[in-house]
């Protein structure tokens, strides 16, 4: 199965599969040299991504050239952004704070703009390299499928911009609560939140993957300004989230569509080495897709050639591989729309169930999308428990204490259907309790202990098992067994507090 190798995965310190240096600062490259008769299937290609409505609209709806106008404005950050230096590693207690701080308050053009872009009604950045100015291409702000013409050739360089927005949107939201800018702080992290919501529609897996990611990553963080400035926001504030925000994210499988980006591009690259009695071109399937392979496999390019030359003399026709590419992706379409522990989703896929040799085209040309599942399951989780963490936050600023139960909450901070955990097989609400002592909690950075009388919030977590959340996962996929994801309080702030990281 072919995959990006920088393919984005959950942001947390803890991946098993990649390390986050990986998934920050690098622009999305995949795949080899199309056949040069392609060029207009390129055009097809275009036409029919930039007619969907997650790019076709008036350029007033768009919030895309209102944010990168304000980015490309703003001065250089004090340090790169990487795997070091992030969204994710930036907080008003680490080192070298001063600088970041300043570098934010220096750039308030951006923080307009990002509030001014989460207005709009969709991100809509055209795909094609040549869809956008020649300011936005050298600046890296495009969306490159079939770059240079070459269908093989898909990049989005945006994604690295966004890192850098989303670094600049993480240090203002901090300054501005430091400094006594409750309200100004807030409305920035409310407006960052739905401008990378519009980010999550886009087309392509690889976009939906980083940003989904991402989204779920800067609601860690805002649990984690709930935590870190408790004091300084009122219950009337966090109650405003809860109840007037956050519930209006929405990114559950009604409103969160399947990304098919990646199925238009497979269909134009299948009618492209095929014949015109619908049969493999051997020269062109050994050339095109031993590039492909190559890609993970560097050295194996001329003995996958080869092999693709014998395979094109035993594979389906295109008419069978189109209706195999449907087939496929109508399977992930309905898998997608269903809840987590729906029977059906233990029945193998029909893209495991593929032949590997007689539709191999077919499994080389599209991205396996059932990987958006977990971190797509992850930020319906998240969502659900950042709201019920600022209800939570709310009735302790009311009344001096946490809730006995969560049921305390209805009335005055959280709305009923908020309260649904995602991995609960019964639909039923999150974990709470308060802890009657001093409580240790296992985490990736080592084990903390949450204080006497602290209320905590949790998730069953992917395993679909109650442990009391005495084990954290914050890994969106392949979580250890008998983790949850605790909501509250904020892990990424007791490891801190605690010497776990810094």
């Amino acid at each position: 199965m072919p995959t990006n190798p920088c393919r984005p995965r959950p942001f947390s310190p803890t991946l098993r599969l990649r390390p986050l240096a990986a998934l920050l600062g690098i622009a999305f490259g995949v795949l080899a040299a199309a056949p040069a008769h392609a060029d207009t299937s390129v055009s097809e290609v275009l036409a029919e991504l930039n007619a969907t409505e997650s790019v076709r609209a008036s350029n007033d709806a768009k919030s895309w050239q209102v944010v990168f106008d304000a980015w490309l404005e703003t001065s250089p950050p004090p340090r790169p952004i990487s795997g070091d230096f992030n969204f994710i590693t930036i907080h008003n207690r680490m080192d070298g704070w001063d600088e970041v701080k300043a570098w934010a308050e220096s750039n308030g053009p951006l923080a307009d703009a990002i509030i001014a872009g989460a207005g709009r009604t969709l991100f809509g950045l055209p795909y094609g390299e040549d869809e956008v100015a020649a300011r936005y291409r050298e600046a890296g702000i495009s969306a490159n499928v079939a770059e240079g013409g070459d269908l093989r050739v898909v990049r989005f360089p945006w994604l690295d911009q966004m890192n850098g927005v989303i670094a600049f949107a993480t240090a203002e939201i901090y300054r501005r609560l430091e400094v006594g800018q409750v309200q100004e702080g807030l409305d920035l992290a409310v407006a960052t939140t739905f401008l990378l919501r519009q980010c999550c529609d886009r087309e392509f897996r690889d976009e939906q993957y980083y940003m989904i990611s991402m989204l779920s990553g800067h609601l860690e963080n805002l649990r984690d300004v709930f935590h870190v400035f408790f004091e300084q926001i009122s219950s009337d504030q966090f109650a405003d989230i809860a109840r007037n925000e956050l519930p209006f994210l929405r990114p559950d499988r009604g409103r969160l569509l399947m990304p098919e980006g990646d199925k238009v591009v497979a269909r134009a690259l299948l009618e492209s080495v095929f014949d015109e009695t619908g049969q493999p071109i051997r020269e062109e399937f050994g050339d095109t897709f031993s590039r492909i392979q190559a890609q993970e496999e560097p050295l194996t390019l001329f003995g996958a050639a080869r092999r693709w030359r014998i395979i094109a003399d035993v594979h389906d026709s295109l008419e069978s591989s189109l209706e195999r590419l449907d087939l496929v992706y109508d399977d992930w379409w309905r898998r997608w729309r269903i809840e987590e522990y729906d029977p059906i989703l233990s029945i193998p896929t029909q893209w495991v169930r593929t032949n590997e040799v007689r539709y191999a085209a077919v499994l080389y040309s599209i991205a396996d999308v059932q990987e958006l599942f977990p971190v797509r399951d992850y930020l319906v989780a998240a969502t659900n428990g950042t709201i019920m963490a600022a209800g939570i936050c709310s009735h302790r600023r009311r009344l001096g204490e946490y809730p006995r139960g969560i049921e305390q909450l209805y009335a005055l901070a959280i709305r009923s259907r908020d309260d649904r955990d995602p991995y609960d097989p019964g639909f039923a609400p999150f974990k709470y309790r308060v802890a009657s002592s001093s409580t240790p909690i296992d985490t990736a950075f080592g084990r903390l202990e949450v204080p006497r009388g602290t209320g905590i919030l949790w998730s069953l977590g992917p395993d679909r098992e109650d442990n009391r959340g005495a084990r954290h996962s914050a890994v969106a996929e392949d979580a250890p067994e008998e983790s949850d994801i605790v909501f509250w309080p904020p892990i990424k702030a007791l490891q801190r507090e605690q010497g776990l990281r810094d």
